[in-house]
């Protein structure tokens, strides 16, 4: 299920960014965007293989996945993190768009 919100997250922002959203944005909600982006594909990344490589309860774990485990809980934990600041300013009046004249 994190995998799939991990994505997700990963591809809206993709297309956030894609669209020009980073043109109407102030500095730091700009700044958590492109942060959010990068952490959700290495997210998204680093919890492909665990995925695909589904292994049974009683087989040993190879010698690196308990470091790629804890690299990916990590950048979930981080994902999730910027993603709720990031929703923190969007709840705001200006939802962090830049001022501008008429």
């Amino acid at each position: 299920m994190a995998e799939c919100v991990c994505a997700g997250l990963a591809i809206r922002d993709a297309s956030m960014v894609a669209s020009g959203a980073l043109g109407r944005l102030r500095r730091l909600p700009a700044a958590l965007l492109r942060l959010e982006l990068t952490v959700g594909v290495v997210a998204s990344l680093a919890g492909l293989h665990p995925l695909l490589s589904a292994r049974s309860a009683d087989r040993p774990a190879a010698a690196g996945a308990c470091a790629a485990e804890t690299m990916r809980r990590a950048a979930v934990a981080t994902l999730f993190a910027v993603h709720t600041v990031r929703f923190g300013i969007y709840l705001r009046p200006d939802q962090g768009r830049r001022v501008t004249q008429a």
